[in-house]
């Protein structure tokens, strides 16, 4: 039976409420952990409601020899927060002939937090060729600072091999170590190839090297699709071109998207830039709130500047039971009137 005929039957059950014949034969057309019948399942389930008789006709299904309902098992168990489980899941995926062997790294190291097992299974992707394994990896290794020279290295050679995704994060990768100049060719790169995803990025680094009618269209672009981080980006480009009020409701709409733990420090400094000290102070103490480490010394400063000194002791306290750079912190005594001035 085609794989169409089995998803229209399915549809046609779910709709006729007989929701385990539907995941039944979703699973017969289920043919890869990308595929749209992924996200079908996990809706059918939801509107089912019943989650344990859904486990076991998956479970019972997979141990039948259908390996491919150990990955429809596995993207479940994910959202039931088993991580572990679905790992196993997989595994047993694995050893039915499916391809998962990416999957169960970006398991492992997103949903589980072991990077240590999670590198395995990459090494081991590369060793299968796996396409995606140069680019996959790379984007791993380049969350650990230690390791981004390793990271890059393997995200241009995706890049050689076609890998457009691969220059996109190859761009993000170098904007993260302000190497603007060189970010900037591999982003346009992943544009061109259709990659949307870098919109909100290209945008802060053309904003960075001074492209500022470029970084204004990307980020209005970002805007309008809704992409994470395109408020908080837009505001930052509205300040540098001297748009400072416009940019005030952009880091608004970035905290009521909780995009960026920054946008309240900010947000501080804008109104205090405005002269509206009572929204400054409100948005600061919501930055302290969210602990931004960031935002300790520049309320203690705001607090000094108005002789409200009295306060920046509690201040002080809270700052040290964080990881807060030991200058700041000395700098936080010395407006409180607890330090003195170095060489004194």
């Amino acid at each position: 039976m085609a794989e169409d005929n089995l998803e229209a039957q399915a549809e046609r059950h779910w709709a006729a409420g007989d929701f385990a014949a539907s995941l039944a034969l979703y699973l017969r057309a289920w043919t890869g952990p990308d595929d749209e019948v992924a996200e079908k399942i996990l809706d059918l389930v939801d509107e089912w409601g019943a989650i344990d008789a859904a486990l076991e006709l998956i479970s019972v299904a997979a141990e039948a020899g259908n390996a491919g309902a150990y990955e429809a098992l596995a993207d479940l168990l994910i959202q039931l927060d088993r991580p572990e489980d679905a790992v196993a899941a997989l595994e047993q995926a694995a050893r039915g002939g499916r391809d998962v062997t990416l999957w169960t790294a970006a398991v492992l190291a997103d949903e589980v937090g072991d990077r240590t097992r999670a590198e395995e299974y990459y090494r081991r992707a590369l060793a299968e060729k796996n396409p995606r394994a140069l680019n996959d990896y790379g984007s791993f290794l380049s969350e650990d600072d230690e390791r981004l020279d390793e990271a890059a290295a393997l995200l241009r050679r995706a890049v050689d091999q076609g890998d457009t995704m691969a220059a996109g994060n190859l761009g993000r990768l170098l904007a993260d170590e302000e190497e603007y100049e060189e970010a900037l060719p591999w982003l346009r790169q992943a544009l061109d190839a259709g990659h949307r995803s870098v919109l909100v990025v290209l945008g802060e680094v053309e904003n960075a090297t001074g492209a500022m009618e470029e970084a204004g269209r990307h980020l209005r672009e970002a805007l309008a699709e809704e992409l994470p981080g395109a408020h908080f980006a837009y505001a930052l480009h509205l300040v540098d071109g001297g748009a400072e009020q416009e940019a005030v409701s952009h880091y608004e709409a970035a905290i009521g998207k909780d995009e960026e733990i920054n946008a309240y420090l900010n947000l501080a400094l804008l109104h205090e830039d405005l002269e509206q000290w009572e929204q400054a102070e409100r948005r600061y103490q919501e930055a302290i709130d969210h602990q931004d480490e960031d935002a300790y010394l520049q309320y203690a400063q705001f607090l000094a500047d108005r002789g409200r000194t009295e306060r920046i002791g509690a201040l002080l306290a809270e700052a040290m039971k964080l990881d807060i750079d030991p200058e700041d912190i000395e700098e936080m005594r010395t407006l409180a009137g607890e330090g003195r001035p170095a060489g004194e």
